[in-house]
């Protein structure tokens, strides 16, 4: 068993082999999937496990980049007796223990045996575009709980000794409205996990059965040293940073705050994220169950590892010296059959979160904020020929990187939403009766800075059939801009627009399930990247350039960055002077610039008021805790409106007053639980 670990000639032989054999996997399903969301974007993961459960070999060229901090421990546990030729499958968040965080995403198992022993599992997820649910695409941001979208299937066995259960595939399609397109991208996963065994039995006649699983062990020690060396030379300490979700599509319409506290010391990491607020009526939880590592938490660390040492291993040992603490009933660890479908949006955020803890840690290292948002626009048509329903994955919009310490942010895509892959606007218009009338960069959306924070885009899909619907979950960054970072300037935040016939244009703020009339057009423009550094240190012929691109218009180029373009010149006196009077003016350069919107609420809603709120409330049940919340945080504001002061001491007080007024007047409100 310990072969691999002590030759590593032999466990680097291992490695690209089964390196080899996940890559196949994600090509095969890729070429043979047949929805553009699993054939374009690629919005799915395959690997090879231990036995235990931990992603051993994950594949770094295709599929999306989650699969690190995957742990299917409790579904090999659910699952079983395993003998070959069988495939497990769930989508269910609450049996999986958080391995599932909403219902679209499928996950399959496959054992491989070799002489009668186990030696590892085939695993994959797909998201499936639509799993029934009260939206087209089973993802609606205002589902106020897991039985409104869509199908849960239990840890169950879908295929025993090769052949398919027919009578299990028939209930799980009978519940989509797409069910051929479902059925397609299925057949794909399970030929995957089958190539993926037959490959295994090859390399296993080559090198024994034994020697493959040890090598799959020896794999995550190697990861996990090296994880450790990173994490060595991030300086000790405490560094706690916050982000929001506006809450637009949340009841009460508050933003939502995920704070954390990230410790370091020595090789070890832990991830506090005591102080986010509770779990919410709308489908923004992301139930982790607070595994350690996990996945949707980890992700921003993972991507530092693999920037300061692009060669490391790519699986699950990188994760192991990272300790969670998520409390019980939040945002990121609620209770069950809590709504998940939109948690991109907050996972997303938690890694902007990271991040931001992390630029206390290493300034010079770590960029200003990206539009923070992978939002996946659907439509759903009804096909007037065949009497039949199209629902498809439209485009993820995404927008501007932040601004990093040397260069420019990247345009149209983020660091850390840049895993999915844009839909060719050819292959949708031939699939769905849209036409794309744009995607572009969208101009003066970049943060200023030194370096500049990148462009969002500017998307436009015209309706041309009645009975359309939209839906765009994980829209954000509408009114809490991307942060910069050392002076430089937060980036722009997002919009849609509904532009009817006849030439009358709506804001429509962020978009849930909308219908959209023929021929009227769907507007939607992405946030930018943050920027990094003074705007008016920023070389001009830099500028000049971006004017020139079309990516800075003049009258931002002498506002932010006090450039002066005349006739496509720099007028060099007057940008002199210009960028004197900013110098003198802009006084010190702030670590971060989170921008006007924010700014405000923190005012209204300093830190140690939300702490306050939340320990208030911690301990009532779900239903009650959200009445409370929103009464006393209703209460305090029009308190500080009349010119009062709220401290924690009346924030306590009001808490106790609203609970006692609502055990008074309902029957059954239970007490505070002990």
């Amino acid at each position: 068993m310990s072969r691999p670990a002590g030759d590593p000639v032999l466990l680097e032989v291992l490695r690209c082999q089964l390196q080899g054999v996940v890559e196949q996997m994600g090509e095969l399903l890729m070429r043979c999937g047949h929805t553009v969301f699993v054939k374009e974007t690629q919005d799915f993961v395959v690997a090879l496990l231990t036995p235990a459960g931990e992603a051993a070999v994950c594949s770094r060229r295709v599929g999306i980049w989650i699969a690190v901090g995957q742990n299917f421990r409790a579904v090999l546990e659910a699952g079983g007796p395993y003998r070959p030729g069988d495939v497990w499958f769930t989508n269910d968040p609450e049996e999986s223990r958080g391995l599932v965080t909403h219902l679209p995403d499928t996950f399959c198992w496959r054992p491989v045996f070799v002489q009668g022993e186990l030696v590892c599992f085939a695993a994959a997820f797909i998201h499936c575009t639509d799993l029934g649910g009260i939206a087209p695409g089973s993802v609606a941001p205002r589902a106020v709980d897991q039985f409104q979208e869509g199908l849960v299937v239990p840890v169950t066995r879908l295929v025993e000794e090769d052949r398919i259960r027919e009578d299990i595939l028939r209930i799980f399609l009978r519940n989509s409205r797409i069910p051929d397109h479902n059925r397609g991208d299925l057949l794909a996963l399970l030929a995957a996990l089958r190539l993926a065994e037959s490959r295994l039995h090859q390399l296993a006649e080559k090198f024994g059965g034994q020697t493959l699983r040890a090598g799959l062990d020896s794999l995550l020690d190697h990861a996990e040293a090296q994880a450790r060396s990173i994490i060595a030379a991030i300086p000790d300490g405490e560094y706690t940073f916050w982000d929001y979700l506006e809450g637009d599509l949340i009841p009460g319409n508050r933003p939502v705050r995920i704070r954390l506290t990230l410790r370091v010391q020595g090789s070890d990491l832990e991830l506090d994220f005591a102080g986010t607020d509770p779990q919410v009526a709308a489908a923004f939880n992301v139930p982790t169950y607070g595994t350690d590592g996990h996945y949707l938490l980890v992700m921003a660390l993972v991507n530092y590892m693999r920037t300061v040492q692009p060669d490391l291993l790519y699986n699950s040992g990188l994760v192991r010296p990272v300790r969670l603490r998520v409390p019980r009933g939040s945002l990121l660890n609620p209770e069950p059959f809590a709504p998940c479908g939109a948690r991109q949006a907050t996972f997303f955020r938690v890694a902007d979160v990271v991040l931001g803890a992390l630029a206390q840690a290493l300034p010079q290292r770590m960029p200003a904020a990206g539009c923070g948002q992978g939002s996946i626009m659907l439509v759903s048509t009804p096909d007037l020929e065949r009497g039949e329903q199209h629902v498809s994955i439209v485009q993820p919009l995404v927008g501007g990187s932040g601004a990093r310490p040397l260069q420019d942010g990247t345009d149209g895509v983020d660091f850390t939403t840049g895993f999915y892959r844009n839909i060719p606007t050819e292959i949708l218009e031939a699939e769905v009766p849209v036409r794309v009338e744009a995607y572009a960069l969208r101009p003066d959306s970049g943060g200023p800075g030194l370096t500049r924070g990148g462009m969002g885009l500017r998307y436009v899909l015209r309706v041309l059939v009645p009975g359309t619907v939209v839906t765009a979950r994980g829209l954000e960054r509408f009114r809490f801009q991307p942060w910069g970072r050392e002076g430089g300037l937060p980036g722009a935040g997002g919009r849609a627009i509904l532009e009817e016939p006849g030439g009358r244009s709506s804001p429509l703020g962020k978009i849930d399930v909308l219908e959209v009339p023929p021929g009227a057009a769907l507007v939607v423009e992405t946030a930018g990247g943050g920027g990094f550094g003074p705007p008016w240190e920023r070389p001009a012929e830099l500028v000049l350039r971006d004017v020139e691109d079309g990516l800075v218009s003049p009258e931002q180029a002498e506002e932010c960055y006090g450039v002066v373009v005349r006739e496509g010149r720099v007028d060099e006196g007057a940008t002199l002077a210009r960028r004197r009077l900013m110098r003198e003016h802009g006084g010190p350069s702030a670590r971060f610039a989170f921008g006007e919107a924010r700014e405000a609420f923190e005012r209204l809603w300093p830190d140690e008021l939300q702490l306050a709120l939340n320990d208030a409330t911690s301990s009532w049940p779900v239903p009650i805790r959200q009445y409370i919340r929103a009464a006393v945080a209703k209460d305090a504001e029009a308190h500080r409106e009349g010119g009062d002061a709220v401290s924690p001491e009346w924030i306590a007080r009001r808490v106790a007053e609203v609970a006692e007024e609502l055990r008074g007047t309902v029957r059954g409100v239970p007490g505070q639980s002990g």
